[in-house]
């Protein structure tokens, strides 16, 4: 994992035992920048899911004759989960075949974004705050 990809406030996995970390402490020792006390190797990225954005807070629209979202399903219907961020028609849509889309208001512009600190870091930059774990 990148160590200029990651914030303090930000969810990573510990590689070995695969426990969910917070970053609390980025050291820069000069060779080398420890994530906490890990070095980068033992940390990889959380991938974004559904039941991600639904612990960040967002709701979730009911698919097509009540479908519910299924990552394996291609060919599934397009689920939008939103949250009450105060940004105008900020829209995150879910494409399966994609990953995770995240559509800001009426432009054509998309962003792909497959993990969880990725998620963090777009919201921050947005918002100016931390996404939280509700």
């Amino acid at each position: 994992m990148e160590t200029n990809e990651v914030r303090i406030g930000n969810y990573i996995m510990d590689k070995k035992d695969e426990n969910i970390e917070y970053v609390y402490h980025i050291h820069d020792l000069g060779d080398i920048v420890l994530i906490n006390d890990l070095h980068p190797d033992a940390c990889i990225p959380i991938p974004l899911t559904e039941k991600w954005l639904l612990n960040f807070g967002f709701e979730s629209s009911v698919g097509f004759e009540g479908q519910t979202y299924d990552p394996k399903d291609e060919f599934a219907n397009q689920f939008v989960y939103t949250l009450d961020s105060g940004i105008s028609h900020l829209d995150f849509t879910c494409r399966p075949s994609k990953g995770w889309i995240i559509k800001l208001g009426d432009y054509d512009d998309e962003l792909e974004v497959k993990y969880v600190h990725q998620f963090q870091n777009l919201f921050f930059a947005l918002k100016g705050k931390e996404l939280t774990l509700k």
